[in-house]
C-alpha cells in the first residue's frame, strides 16, 4: 500500500506550492503597493519643489518687469516734464484750426 502514501505525499507537496504560491502573490502585491506608495511620494515632494521654484522665478521675473516699468515710465514723465510748452503758439493753432475756414480766412 505504497501508492495510497505517494499519492497523499504528492497531495501534501501540491498543497504546500499552492500556499506558497499564494504567499508569493500576496508577497508582490504588497511590494507592489509599498513601491506605488514611495513613488507617489517622490512625485508629489518632486512636484512641490519644481512649483515652488516656479513661482520663486515668476515672482523675481514680475518684480524685475515691475521695477523696469516704473523706471521706464518714471524717464517718459521726466521727459514730458522737460519739455517746454508754449500755450500761446499752442492756442493759436488750434484757434487756426476752428476758427478757419477752407478759404484761409476766419469764419464768422
Amino acid at each position: 500500500m505504497e501508492n495510497p502514501d505517494i499519492l497523499e505525499h504528492l497531495l501534501k507537496v501540491e498543497s504546500e506550492a499552492a500556499a506558497l504560491a499564494r504567499d508569493a502573490e500576496t508577497e508582490a502585491e504588497r511590494r507592489k503597493v509599498e513601491a506605488e506608495k514611495q513613488n507617489r511620494q517622490r512625485y508629489e515632494e518632486t512636484y512641490a519643489q519644481e512649483v515652488s521654484a516656479l513661482e520663486e522665478r515668476y515672482k523675481a521675473d514680475m518684480s524685475a518687469v515691475k521695477e523696469a516699468y516704473k523706471q521706464q515710465l518714471d524717464e517718459f514723465t521726466a521727459s514730458l516734464d522737460a519739455m517746454k510748452t508754449d500755450k500761446e503758439q499752442f492756442n493759436r493753432l488750434l484757434e487756426g484750426f476752428l476758427f478757419e475756414d477752407a478759404s484761409g480766412g476766419k469764419k464768422g
